[in-house]
């Protein structure tokens, strides 16, 4: 069957892919990869597993597919940046960086960027593993569950082709689990609060994070916090368009869309506005099911 001609954005940024873990949606990251032709891709941490290579690797043809069309990407003009994320620290070592990434085009390796919209808002991007205390003080808390939760993982998938149907998500309950671990490392860690913290401090608008696994776009203390989400229990992704909205796709539900103004309206403002409107500031993002990208399931 012929594919069909990507998608022109004008970002497109991802997180959480594990490549090399067997529990990676490399075919449906794959698919959803080839729907889009961005100007600017972000990976934003944790696209390759480094935990795994001396525990479980698993690297399929597929992740070598996916490896080759990021270079075509680059070779046809689409920039990437790689934000280094607690699976792929090593991307933090100097030379590793430059050993690896001498012959890529178009790659650039750090663990933050600060990405201006077509709005003219800024948007902090950073894996969010620096901001989560529990895995600064115990990182070996964090890689000492990840056996177990390996292990739900495969739970979880047998029971789905057991019982479930074949379009649902074989991570469904493995989802739920991770939610509410996340939510109580959020809590311990203040995560939100100090991500958003930082952003401010570099006079960003907002941030534009993964690590948590759990996609959203919600306003906080006048900026905005974007998740990506992953490629392991959610399947997510944030597109910028060339009509300058934010749009979060996400396979399992609705898609959420965030429209901001032209940044010489501040979000004072713009809450000002949308009060006289008659609609609550919370508006701003919406769920509209017409535009809702599903197609992206190899």
């Amino acid at each position: 069957m012929q594919r069909l001609a990507p998608t022109s954005v004008r970002t497109l940024l991802v997180s959480d892919v594990h490549l090399g873990s067997k529990h990676s949606r490399a075919d449906e990251f794959l698919a959803f990869l080839r729907e889009f032709h961005p100007e600017s891709l972000y990976l934003v941490g944790d696209f390759i597993d480094g935990w795994k290579i001396n525990t479980g690797w698993h690297w399929s043809s597929v992740c070598d597919e996916i490896i080759a069309h990021l270079i075509s990407l680059a070779k046809s003009g689409t920039r990437i940046h790689y934000v280094a994320g607690n699976h792929d620290a090593f991307l933090r070592n100097p030379a590793f960086r430059a050993g690896c990434l001498a012959t890529l085009p178009r790659f650039e390796v750090g663990n933050e960027f600060v990405l201006q919209t077509l709005t003219g808002w800024k948007f902090l991007i950073t894996h969010g593993d620096l901001f989560d205390r529990v895995e600064s003080i115990a990182p070996w808390l964090s890689k000492g569950t990840t056996a177990f939760y390996d292990t739900c993982l495969s739970m979880n998938r047998w029971c789905y082709r057991t019982w479930q149907p074949s379009e649902g998500n074989p991570y469904g309950l493995c989802s739920v689990l991770k939610d509410r671990v996340k939510r109580w490392i959020r809590f311990v860690s203040d995560f939100e609060s100090r991500i958003l913290h930082h952003a401010k401090q570099r006079e960003c608008d907002g941030v534009i994070c993964g690590h948590i696994h759990t996609p959203d776009i919600v306003s906080s203390d006048s900026m905005w916090y974007c998740n990506t989400g992953d490629w392991v229990e959610n399947c997510t992704g944030l597109v910028e368009r060339h009509d300058g909205r934010l749009h979060l796709v996400r396979r399992y539900d609705e898609d959420l869309f965030l429209r901001l103004p032209a940044q010489e309206e501040t979000l004072r403002r713009c809450f000002d506005a949308s009060k006289t409107l008659g609609t609550d500031a919370t508006e701003l993002v919406s769920v509209n099911g017409e535009d809702s990208s599903c197609g992206y399931a190899a």
